[in-house]
């Protein structure tokens, strides 16, 4: 194979990847819109997000394990197909129908994202921060845009969603036939499963555990905002276009932009700094949201954007303060801290939030999400149980080496 050739299959395999990204978190993001549109009842769409989260989302161990033993690309177009479940929730009616779709999704989500990860980490070990940073761009700019695409091709189609398939089915196509890049030096270095000694390692370790107690807490927070903004927006009187996906964009693009600026200030500083800092800027930019339901439009997008900007760093900056914390265990850190979170924290946004509108009237989803935004605390009392320390202690690299 000719340095050209390869070149070439590096860079569609990266592009694919990245284009697969976006479309599955596009597809995850668009229940809490639909939930909207379809005016569901809270408590009902909120436990149809957290049973199927929990399940879909909670699969990722097993398929991270599917994954390792070199089913990447099937794992990648079931994800994939499976997720384009959410374009046919308008082509049903009742809870059950919804709810099985839903879990298609998240089932989808959770056999794309380990194998997807891993994959795209795999390609190189000299760019592997710069590779995984473009890869995590492609699922950012998906979920942001997922409620404007969604609530406008809803109206554009007469609810006739279910075309938007079509494209889907066409790249998963392409993705199957494509000859994707790999590295078998990498895949060698790479094949240390998921243990029951290495859990112990982790619960053993009082800082992975508050680190990971913090990150659930403030993940519930950013999922359950997701969940209800919609709802929050609408009943609050904003246009249209902002109820419709246009405050979630904000919302989740806000994060998306930090990401990069909060690793380095994580790196050169400290990830307990930047945490502590996220969780105090991004709660009091919450409560002021909740406090003030009247202002105008461009003060609530700049609000919602330094709200996503604080809490949507913190699960980046978890998962690779986990790895520094326990860098022989990369499989184990990834399954518990992103799939494992992923599953706790995407039921309990949603859920929660769901659940405790059924018990207010007036601004119900504003109050729930104001109950839900509670757990702020404990994920500041975890981030204060954390060391400002940097470097990883010898002693604790022997013993995960061990």
């Amino acid at each position: 194979m000719t340095f050209a050739t390869k070149k070439m299959h590096l860079y569609g395999t990266v592009g694919f990847l990245w284009l697969s990204h976006l479309l599955v978190d596009t597809m995850i993001g668009i229940w809490p819109i639909y939930k909207t549109i379809a005016h569901i009842d809270l408590a009902v769409a909120g436990f149809i997000a957290a049973a199927c989260a929990f399940i879909g989302e909670g699969m990722q161990i097993f398929f991270g394990m599917l994954s390792d033993k070199g089913h990447r690309k099937i794992l990648i177009c079931f994800g994939l197909l499976c997720a384009a479940s959410s374009l046919f929730f308008p082509h049903v009616e009742g809870p059950f129908f919804l709810f099985l779709l839903y879990l298609f999704t998240c089932l989808g989500s959770g056999a794309f994202h380990p194998a997807a990860a891993s994959h795209i980490g795999m390609l190189t070990e000299h760019r592997k921060s710069l590779f995984i940073a473009i890869f995590a761009s492609g699922g950012a700019i998906g979920l942001a845009c997922s409620q404007l695409a969604f609530s406008h091709c809803y109206h554009a189609f007469d609810g006739n969603t279910a075309y938007l398939f079509l494209p889907m089915a066409a790249l998963i196509l392409l993705i199957a036939f494509f000859p994707f890049a790999t590295s078998t030096a990498l895949l060698a270095k790479n094949k240390h499963s998921v243990s029951w000694k290495g859990i112990q390692k982790f619960l053993s370790s009082r800082e992975l555990v508050s680190l990971y107690f913090c990150q659930v807490c403030v993940s519930s927070i950013f999922w359950g905002i997701i969940f209800l903004l919609p709802d929050i927006l609408t009943s609050r009187g904003h246009v249209e276009w902002i109820c419709m996906g246009g405050g979630h964009f904000f919302f989740v693009f806000g994060g998306a932009l930090m990401m990069i600026p909060s690793g380095y200030l994580a790196d050169k500083y400290s990830a307990k700094a930047v945490i502590l800092t996220a969780i105090i800027f991004g709660s009091s930019i919450f409560y002021t949201f909740y406090f003030t339901p009247l202002l105008p439009p461009v003060f609530i997008l700049i609000l919602l954007f330094f709200m996503g900007a604080a809490f949507g760093i913190i699960n980046p900056i978890s998962v690779s303060q986990g790895h520094r914390l326990m860098p022989s265990h990369p499989g184990l850190i990834s399954a518990i801290m992103m799939g494992l979170a992923f599953c706790l924290s995407e039921s309990i946004g949603p859920g929660g939030g769901g659940l405790l509108a059924e018990y207010f009237e007036e601004d119900a989803a504003a109050k729930a999400l104001a109950v839900v935004g509670l757990l702020c605390v404990p994920a500041f009392l975890n981030a204060l149980a954390l060391s400002s320390r940097q470097e990883i202690a010898p002693e604790q690299t022997v013993e995960c080496a061990s």
